[in-house]
């Protein structure tokens, strides 16, 4: 289930592409929809994603994979924030069962023209187009796969099942892992076809650890707070505070 927004016949062959994924559940979330179609201030976090993909200043193509209930709803949200002189193009396709399935969905929808992958998390609606710059510049920089990153500030313990403390763990080698994350296209793309779907089989958390199973080099470019995710009841107050805040300084811009 593909259909795509723009007629990319009538602009350049899009280079940059990126993977909103919003395909999950959120069962920790305890939301009655998906988590990428929670609300804040009557606007669902997918919506946020959508618009600060496709303001960036390239053409691109934005691939949204949510799930497969939500494709017209997504369908139409596109239509009202796209504007129709947009150098973007977008499609949306329908989940897998596990992320690293949606994202693999996602790199199939891309155009082969696109050399250079974001993968994003539609949980993370605060996330700069400065942030997606800065990761999409390092991977044609470097070639390698390039995660966004914060130091860890909290004192870090090790306990067992129980709750009992056994010791204190240096952080100092430690961060914290956002998205977008970027990747050359190959990399990224045969990383997940390798990538075995074996009973008892640990899945990876993130795009990074895919890539980097396969053998390639990951590094970090510098995060920034205001791309933190929703998983939680309690990440919503978070979320709600970016919110409030970008809207007072957009007014004080103007």
């Amino acid at each position: 289930m593909t259909a795509i927004t723009n007629d990319p016949a009538t602009r350049p062959l899009a280079t940059l592409g990126v993977i909103l994924v919003g395909a999950g559940s959120g069962t920790r979330l305890g939301a009655d929809v998906p988590k990428a179609f929670v609300e804040l201030h009557g606007r669902s976090l997918i919506e946020f994603g959508i618009g600060v993909v496709t303001s960036l200043p390239h053409t691109g193509h934005l691939t949204v994979v949510i799930p497969e209930a939500r494709a017209a709803q997504t369908l139409a949200l596109v239509d009202e924030i796209l504007p129709r002189d947009s150098s973007w193009t977008v499609s949306v396709v329908a989940g897998g069962r596990e992320r690293h399935e949606s994202v693999r969905f996602g790199i199939a929808a891309l155009p082969d023209s696109v050399d250079t992958v974001l993968v994003h998390d539609a949980a993370r609606p605060f996330a700069s187009a400065e942030l997606f710059e800065r990761v999409a510049a390092e991977v044609r920089r470097t070639g390698d796969a390039v995660i966004p990153a914060l130091p860890v500030s909290d004192t870090l313990k090790r306990v067992d099942a129980d709750g009992v403390v056994h010791e204190t763990v240096d952080r100092a080698p430690l961060v914290a892992v956002q998205t977008p994350q970027g990747f050359r296209r190959e990399v990224l793309e045969a990383a997940h076809s390798a990538r075995p779907d074996e009973p008892g089989d640990t899945l990876p958390t993130d795009d990074a650890e895919v890539v980097q199973r396969a053998g390639a080099r990951v590094r970090t470019v510098p995060g920034e707070l205001r791309a933190h995710k929703l998983t939680t009841a309690e990440d919503l107050p978070i979320l709600e505070y970016f919110l409030t805040a970008n809207v007072i300084g957009l007014e004080v811009e103007a």
